[in-house]
């Protein structure tokens, strides 16, 4: 083990302990032994319940014939399907914003303490608000499996974003 590691398993071993230490007023040489151990983890999110949600997801998809029904059926209410990718979208751009903007261009490595804190209950709202609309579309046509599909899409969805390098 190397000495970072050793360095950082002594607050690891105080907290475990049951010792009161304080978070704040840890000294630097540890604090850095955590963050180096913290960012030489394995960040690989391939594991097994990604792919079965991610599977499970493309056969509702293929199963459902979501894009068609998507497209091409007048039972789904194109008003409230605009407004669902509306805030979906928007919910988008401020993912991007947060993933790629503050993380990468300006290297925040917490970026939920930037100078914005109120996008992210936006975010949220945007995200709900699309879920709320989009089963309202999708309701004439699959009735009361409209929000276990929904469901399974939005998860193999967000499954295959968890991969991305972001």
């Amino acid at each position: 083990m190397s000495p970072q590691h050793n360095e950082g398993a002594g607050v690891r071993r105080r907290l475990l302990e049951g010792d009161n230490v304080d978070i704040d007023n840890i000294p630097t040489e540890e604090r850095e032994a955590i963050n180096q151990y913290l960012d030489s983890r394995n960040k690989n999110n391939l594991n097994a319940s990604t792919i079965c949600w991610m599977i499970i997801g493309i056969m509702v998809f293929t199963f459902t014939d979501f894009a068609n029904v998507m497209m091409n059926d007048p039972r789904v209410s194109s008003q409230y399907l605009r407004l669902a990718g509306g805030f979906f979208a928007g919910n988008v751009l401020l993912g991007i914003y947060f993933v790629v903007y503050l993380s990468y261009v300006k290297g925040l490595k917490n970026w939920t303490n930037h100078a914005h804190p109120v996008l992210i209950p936006i975010a949220t709202f945007c995200g709900c608000m699309g879920l709320i609309f989009s089963t309202i579309a999708f309701w004439p046509v699959w009735g009361l499996l409209t929000m276990p599909i929904l469901f399974c899409l939005f998860m193999g969805m967000f499954m295959l974003i968890s991969l991305s390098p972001f």
